[in-house]
């Protein structure tokens, strides 16, 4: 790629670029319209919005490191004409680290592409014309401590044909200039690599309803503030009855001509409409307006509302300091505007200022983003319970894929890859595409630092956010991979990082006896409180998991002498964790051991116990454990037993893998999820939450590592699992929980699995490449 082209920036390598954008241009002449396809290749450091002729066309680069930086190729033939053309490209550069990029020290574009003779890429002295954006007010506040920042857009402000072949844009006027220009291969870019992943689905959704709204008198600092979302929250909202100033207020919600129309109001109030997605939504805010020019129109997002119809939103100074705002001032006439950023939420609150003479707002839409999973698994069965919870899974799964999997759409966008194995499971049963799991294991391993450990989350350098219990993650996703796709590359590729990874435990084992807490770093295991100060069990089973795991892969690589080393070592280590944590007269795992007071921690987890059965220690004593420990906190109200401590919807993945293991407990697992999960959706959730009591504005209620009963019902309900990769072998289970009637097609690239079940009888139909084990 980019034998020719270069990147360019209108600017000096790394001398402003914190929260900058940047307008790029580029005219030529057509003939005729081109047959055929016309690619470019296209990146961007930090994000790019890219137009033909006015058209949008898509949003990049996927996440990625800058030594091999990810290349979107897009195909913008029938966005051409004959006559003059424009590729214009808008870029925004973070200036620092993200939860979900890297900063290099540097910004720019850099496009590739040719249509006949006509060379349209950013080769040196070819035409592109560059600017810094005078329309994007520079210092703001970031939207959260995870990601980049609000947008306070004035659209006055750059030319309105800058993007438009009408549009006369010269080098020299109004900071138009040629690009300086760097050479493919320079720093921090040392080479590419293809994206990878398809580009991101993006179709426009409306909003359901307006069901609120406020007026108020506009805060002291409304005009000039950093941070919107405290405009939003500073200042006092009543309940507007009166709307004779408005006319049509559900136009604006409607696809068609029709527009709500707002009268003019005084200059020192504001109106704030609370506008519903009916439920969790992630993309691009949208809007179309008419009007004066000056009007000011500030959109702030969140998942809940409080019980006076406002936003559920904590104090932006705490915490992640979420405070997911945007602002556009309007220019003269017809316009339309996305914002730059995704946003994950439910309700959105639009509020307008300086409305000086009727404003029509013609639409207000979401340009919907998700990865775009080709094929869905149908899941209908007579249990309308069941049903909906297996929906409000899916829904989660897809809000929370986008170029990556992420933990959450609205306050991280993160991609932690302890979520990111059970959303590749809920993947490979709900969809059979493993493109975002395989982009993210590599990831893991580019995350890499000196001593072995990966970073939680990636690309990023943030501090604070290196998990070893996630590195630990990260080693057995490649087994998971290998395991869904038969693919062994990765673990090949990979091979000698992970074995750098166990270095840095079995050093620091042999300097500690076991695992122990490690302050430096993040030992996260769950939202729950477990011991971890001295020695952790279930750190040290992780670890030992990890070590049968590294031995299963050297046999896969046929690397037999390795595999006997991990073997041994994982032998060592389950010897030890029986010395320290084992009570043999409870017959029971302490969760922990207190290193300086050299006493067990007498405390049970259902995370202890469950990670044991997983890993046939004591199987003798499963049953007990299951009756004893695993289930009872099931029976009860969330985090209500007083001696147990319970798993996080995160960890329940775990402890319910554990049960089907133990095997006779499909009835207590369904009647387990149907019960958490139906209290979401009796709260009105559309989504999973994060946890089973969250706080709003501090816990996500949209996350996907809650959305694994995906993988239960499919095994349990339809009664089948995968036992080769790839669904090539299946097996059928014993149909242990009686339903009505159920019906699941599930497309996998291997062929369809048709299941339907009728008062307990079950039929399995597979297409003939699958093997069928009964």
């Amino acid at each position: 790629m980019f034998e020719k082209e270069g990147w360019i920036w209108y600017e000096n390598c790394g001398y402003d670029d914190v929260n900058v954008y940047m307008l790029a241009r580029k005219d030529f002449a057509l003939m005729k319209s081109p047959e055929g396809i016309v690619e470019i290749n296209i990146t961007a450091d930090s994000r790019y919005k890219l137009y033909v002729n006015g058209e949008y066309i898509c949003y990049g680069p996927a996440r990625g490191y800058p030594e091999s930086y990810p290349v979107d190729t897009v195909d913008i033939s029938k966005y051409l004409r004959r006559g003059k053309n424009v590729i214009a490209v808008v870029v925004h550069q973070y200036g620092h680290g993200t939860f979900q990029s890297i900063y290099g020290g540097a910004a720019g574009l850099i496009v590739e592409g040719r249509i006949g003779s006509i060379d349209i890429g950013t080769s040196r002295e070819n035409g592109w014309l560059v600017k810094k954006c005078p329309g994007h007010k520079q210092d703001m506040i970031r939207r959260t401590v995870q990601m980049g920042y609000q947008e306070n857009y004035d659209a006055r402000e750059p030319e309105i044909e800058w993007m438009l072949p009408e549009g006369i844009i010269e080098s020299g006027k109004n900071g138009w200039s040629k690009p300086n220009w760097r050479k493919a291969g320079c720093a921090p870019w040392r080479s590419f690599e293809e994206r990878g992943i398809p580009m991101l689905k993006e179709e426009e959704a409306g909003f359901r309803q307006v069901i609120q709204c406020f007026y108020g008198k506009n805060s002291n600092d409304w005009q000039y503030t950093r941070n919107l979302t405290s405009v939003y929250l500073k200042e006092k909202k009543t309940e507007h009855k009166d709307k004779s100033y408005i006319k049509g207020l559900e136009n604006m919600l409607k696809p068609d001509e029709t527009s709500t129309t707002i009268m003019p109001f005084p200059l020192d109030k504001h109106i704030t409409f609370i506008v519903d997605a009916g439920i969790e939504i992630v993309g691009f805010l949208g809007i179309e307006t008419e009007g004066s020019g000056g009007e000011v129109i500030d959109l702030t997002t969140a998942e809940l509302l409080d019980d006076k119809g406002h936003l559920y939103i904590n104090d932006p100074e705490i915490g992640s300091k979420v405070a997911v705002s945007d602002r556009y001032i309007m220019r003269k006439g017809n316009q339309k505007f996305e914002t730059f950023s995704i946003h994950g939420f439910r309700y959105l609150a639009m509020t307008l200022r300086n409305v000086r003479k009727p404003l029509k707002i013609k639409r207000l839409y979401i340009r919907e983003t998700a990865y775009p999973f080709k094929n869905r698994t149908v899941f209908e069965t007579s249990d309308e319970g069941l049903n909906r919870i297996w929906d409000m899974c899916i829904r989660t799964q897809i809000c929370c894929s986008l170029d990556s999997y992420v933990d959450c759409p609205w306050r991280e966008q993160a991609q932690w890859w302890g979520d990111a194995r059970i959303q590749a499971a809920n993947t490979y049963y709900a969809f059979g595409d493993m493109r975002l799991f395989r982009r993210g294991v590599k990831q893991a391993g580019q995350s890499q630092i000196s001593n072995g450990l990966t970073y939680g989350h990636f690309p990023t350098i943030a501090v604070g956010c290196i998990l070893p219990d996630f590195t630990m993650t990260w080693i057995h996703t490649h087994l998971d991979y290998y395991r869904y796709t038969g693919d062994i590359s990765l673990m090949k590729e990979q091979y000698n990082r992970i074995e750098k990874a166990i270095g840095f435990f079995d050093a620091y084992i042999n300097g500690n006896y076991l695992l122990g807490n490690m302050p430096e770093y993040w030992v996260f295991l769950d939202w729950a409180p477990l011991y971890k100060d001295g020695f952790s069990c279930l750190f040290n089973l992780m670890y030992l998991s990890t070590l049968r795991t590294v031995a299963g892969i050297s046999r896969i690589l046929k690397k037999y002498e390795k595999e006997k080393q991990y073997i041994k070592m994982a032998d060592d280590l389950e010897k030890k964790i029986k010395k320290v944590f084992w009570d043999k007269n409870r017959k029971v795992f302490w969760d922990g051991y207190d290193t300086a007071k050299k006493i067990p921690v007498k405390k049970l987890s259902q995370h202890t116990h469950s990670w044991a059965i997983l890993l046939n220690i004591n199987r003798k004593y499963h049953r007990l454990w299951t009756e004893e420990i695993l289930l009872p906190p099931m029976r009860l109200k969330p985090l209500t037993h007083q001696e147990i401590i319970e798993a996080s919807p995160f960890f329940y993945f775990y402890v319910i893998e554990s049960l089907k293991k133990v095997g006779g407990y499909e009835r207590e697992i369904i009647d387990f999820i149907r019960k958490r999960w139906r209290m979401m959706l009796d709260s009105g959730a559309t989504t999973c939450w994060e946890i089973w009591l969250p706080k709003p504005g501090w816990s996500s209620f949209c996350h996907a590592w809650s959305a694994h009963p995906i993988v239960h019902f499919i095994e349990l309900i339809g009664g089948i699992m995968p036992v080769r990769h790839n669904w090539k072998e299946i097996k059928k289970l014993p149909s242990t929980y009686k339903i009505n009637s159920a019906k699941l097609l599930i497309p996998t690239v291997s062929g369809n699995i048709r299941v339907e079940v009728r008062n307990g009888t079950v039929k399995l139909k597979a297409d003939p490449s699958i093997k069928v084990i009964t």
